[in-house]
């Protein structure tokens, strides 16, 4: 959803901040301006106190996975400090010199003084700041910097609550990490400099600290995971969920060939994986008209009822990847049929908690659900 940029937000919650190039332009081909947008967003969050997880800049877009934490009363002196880490040393010390003469001048001054530092408070713990400093500056710099006019950004910015479950928030952090594999802007999951998983093998802090955030459990005894575990972990889930897009991906091209479209091959697959999944979709189809006959050669209402289960567990056995919506087209039933049929079948032990059958639970590729 689209947000204002003034729009509050509840503190400890986990953000997916995403932003588009307008009419998707690629004006982040440079180099140079995605090292900058990196710079802007790592200082906007320091000043606005958002903690970042995550980051990927690609040439039209960016990602950004942040906590919002609950805010805290800051002393002058941090808010000199942070108001430095944004606008510079120059500016904190133009600030500094500016409240100490405020506050030379009496009562009246110490007053003015306060309300000028209040004024850059009510600018932290706010996603809504941290995006405006964001994507206003790179504006203004790149605007300045290459002499460019008009709208550079795609509307406000995308901002989706991920739910505060450490599962979510690494299938989210897995997610952004995979961008420039998607988009073949490299080979490895550490390949890219513009990914925080990139500036986390090189040690970076902030990165460190998102990684820890994200992977926020103990050895046996313990002790805290290293940085090469944490590592491990990761590209072990990234090599999932990796797997999963391509035979995504795969099903997706399978799907529109069948129904008559073009469907160029992706990166990410191969001609094989997309004729092996179009060859088990195909058995799949015949198989799910071969129980719809059945349904519909059944005399009593208890009959189909139960021809209905029987198409259910066969399709599930078959294809234990295969989605609701999959589900209620072959079987040509609504979503609550559906859902009380699964939660039928679940309760007498024929399907397990997660919807799969009890016998064959192989993917069309072989892979083990």
């Amino acid at each position: 959803m689209s947000n204002s940029s003034y729009r509050n937000k509840d503190f400890e919650t986990v953000h997916h901040i995403t932003s588009r190039i307008a009419h998707k332009v690629r004006f982040l081909q440079d180099e140079a301006e995605r090292t900058d947008l990196v710079n802007i967003i790592r200082r906007a969050a320091e000043f606005t106190g958002i903690k970042l997880i995550g980051w990927c800049v690609m040439v039209n877009h960016f990602h950004i996975l942040a906590f919002l934490p609950r805010s805290v009363e800051l002393s002058d002196d941090e808010v000199v400090r942070r108001y430095g880490v944004l606008k510079g040393a120059s500016a904190a010390a133009m600030l500094q010199t500016k409240l100490c003469a405020l506050r030379d001048t009496g009562a009246e001054g110490e007053n003015k003084a306060s309300l000028c530092l209040d004024a850059i408070r009510k600018r932290m713990y706010k996603i809504g700041s941290f995006m405006k400093i964001v994507k206003q500056w790179f504006s203004e710099e790149y605007n300045r910097r290459t002499d460019h006019k008009g709208t550079l950004w795609e509307g406000p910015y995308y901002d989706r609550i991920v739910p505060y479950k450490q599962s979510e928030i690494r299938k989210c952090l897995g997610y952004v990490h995979l961008n420039p594999i998607r988009a073949a802007a490299c080979a490895t999951f550490d390949g890219y400099p513009w990914s925080s998983y990139c500036d986390f093998k090189r040690g970076d802090e902030t990165a460190v600290a998102g990684m820890r955030f994200v992977y926020d459990v103990k050895n046996d005894d313990g002790s805290e995971l290293s940085l090469s575990e944490i590592a491990e972990l990761h590209e072990d889930f990234l090599g999932d969920l990796l797997e999963s897009e391509k035979l995504r991906m795969a099903e997706d091209i399978a799907r529109k060939r069948a129904a008559g479209q073009v469907a160029p091959i992706d990166p990410l697959t191969t001609e094989a994986m997309v004729a092996q999944v179009a060859e088990h979709m195909s058995k799949v189809y015949v198989a799910s008209m071969e129980l719809q006959e059945q349904r519909q050669r059944a005399k009593s209402v208890c009959e189909k009822h139960k021809a209905t289960e029987q198409a259910l567990v066969a399709l599930v056995e078959v294809y234990p990847g295969i989605r609701t919506d999959q589900l209620m087209e072959l079987l040509a039933v609504s979503k609550s049929t559906l859902y009380r049929i699964l939660s039928s079948l679940k309760e007498t032990g024929v399907l397990d908690q997660d919807g799969r059958g009890c016998g064959w639970r192989k993917s069309p590729l072989g892979k083990q659900v």
